[in-house]
């Protein structure tokens, strides 16, 4: 199977045809630089505040179809929150109904979406919206390669990123609290960084690839997020094992609790003392301002 991460090209008309018309639903998502958008097989996913903003793909008869999770799409009152419960009825509850609903109610429909959405995904949103190499979150490899993968239950890593230089590395967030990274024995995080390093291996040529279309496409569609994540990048090379990023520590779970934890991970994955391939900070907005997820690429 293909690694896909193109659209169509009548789908690209079709998108830069919405923004040139000036469709509010789509020229808010395109121009939005708080969004993150990804690129599937011929359908993009909108990520806002670490959840799925809305699902876009393009039918056979060619109409755009927009899905969002139903959770989102019911708004409290400004006024009055409360619903007066009947026998048999409710008051109406404000519902947003239909594309035109969505652009009125856009700023409500995203500040909703991070009541349900976990910490460590809203870190991973945080330094794919402000570290310009980020090209991708939430990869399900399997999903996209193998073809007897059930898509909902396959592993997915936390975010892709292709340095200035063409190099594409994986990363994986885990919250301090995270019981992944913590154990006696072989902590659940080293299983998982020791299966991305096979699946890297294994389908490095499909990956690329992937990821070079990618970056063709972001070329080709208008929108401020597209223009600032186009970049030119005349070869991709793969980075073979994915990197670990620990963070939401104090200072006494850093001076303490961190060197174990630590020393753990960098044996069972087989980095060594003080690798690069760990990044831990007590802040993942920090890591936005620097340059340690580059060091040593």
């Amino acid at each position: 199977m293909q690694f896909n991460r193109s659209l169509s090209p009548y789908f690209i008309d079709t998108l830069n045809d919405l923004y040139e018309a000036d469709a509010a639903w789509w020229r808010k998502i395109a121009d939005d630089e708080n969004n993150f958008i990804l690129i599937r097989n011929n359908s993009l996913r909108v990520q806002a505040n670490g959840g799925l903003l809305m699902q876009i793909n393009q039918n056979g008869q060619k109409d755009v179809i927009c899905k969002m999770h139903e959770d989102f799409l019911t708004l409290r009152s400004e006024k009055n929150p409360y619903v007066t419960l009947g026998e048999k009825s409710s008051s109406p509850i404000g519902r947003v109904e239909g594309l035109q609903g969505f652009a009125r109610n856009y700023a409500k429909i995203k500040r909703r979406i991070s009541i349900f959405i976990g910490r460590e995904k809203q870190a991973v949103q945080y330094l794919a919206n402000n570290i310009k190499q980020v090209v991708d979150v939430e990869i399900g490899f399997e999903g996209d390669l193998k073809e007897d993968a059930k898509r909902k239950s396959v592993p997915r890593i936390d975010m892709a990123l292709i340095n200035d230089d063409g190099t594409l590395v994986f990363y994986e967030v885990k919250l301090f609290d995270n019981g992944e990274i913590h154990s006696q024995q072989t902590q659940r995080v080293v299983n998982q960084l020791r299966k991305y390093r096979e699946l890297l291996a294994k389908y490095r040529k499909e990956i690329i690839d992937g990821y070079t279309q990618q970056l063709n496409t972001y070329q080709k569609l208008k929108g401020r997020f597209f223009q600032n994540r186009s970049r030119d990048i005349e070869k991709i090379s793969l980075y073979p094992d994915a990197r670990l990023i620990i963070t939401g520590f104090d200072a006494s779970q850093r001076d303490i609790m961190l060197p174990i934890v630590r020393k753990k991970i960098e044996k069972g994955t087989g980095w060594g003392n003080g690798s690069n391939d760990l990044i831990a900070t007590g802040n993942h907005k920090a890591l936005a301002k620097s340059n340690r997820m580059f060091l040593g690429l």
